[in-house]
């Protein structure tokens, strides 16, 4: 059985980052998105501008633009890294961590695996849910193009003043 990270998230979070479970080098690197290939952090430097010298820093950059991170599943069991090899799982409490932080009010899914995880136990909240494709290595369907412009789009989409 595979345990996941608590949430990154500040005072006035807007948006949360919903993965499936860290990979394998994650893990051990006690880091979200710590395999190199991944694109997420390349995305949220695209996004935000910020420099990352630690990881710290890039939790402080999540916080600083209103973006909470953590994984709708809280343990499960898996060979390897792939989401298809996920079994027993126990999801995070999301509907009360959205509770707690009002001020979300957006749900993106990073990948079909978190969004099918969402809407199979969390449907009912009445919060926007929307399923960005991976930002894994492994994503090969879309252009890193393509994905970096769904991506920046939705970050824009929500985490402008306009919407606060």
């Amino acid at each position: 059985m595979i345990k996941g990270f608590p949430p990154i998230v500040g005072a006035e979070a807007k948006i949360l980052i919903l993965g499936s479970m860290p990979s394998v080098t994650s893990l051990k690197n006690v880091e979200y998105y710590g395999y190199k290939h991944n694109r997420f952090w390349k995305i949220i430097t695209t996004y935000t501008g910020c420099k990352f010298n630690s990881y710290t820093d890039k939790e402080e950059c999540l916080k600083a633009h209103g973006i909470a991170l953590w994984d709708v599943i809280e343990s499960c069991e898996r060979e390897g890294s792939l989401d298809s090899k996920i079994r027993n799982v126990t999801v995070n409490p999301i509907a009360d961590f959205v509770a707690i932080h009002p001020s979300i009010k957006a749900i993106f899914c990073n990948g079909k695996k978190s969004y099918e995880l969402y809407q199979r136990h969390f449907s009912s909240l009445s919060i926007s849910c929307i399923c960005l494709p991976s930002t894994s290595n492994a994503n090969r369907i879309i252009k890193e193009c393509d994905l970096y412009k769904i991506w920046l789009d939705s970050l824009k989409t929500y985490l402008t003043n306009d919407n606060k």
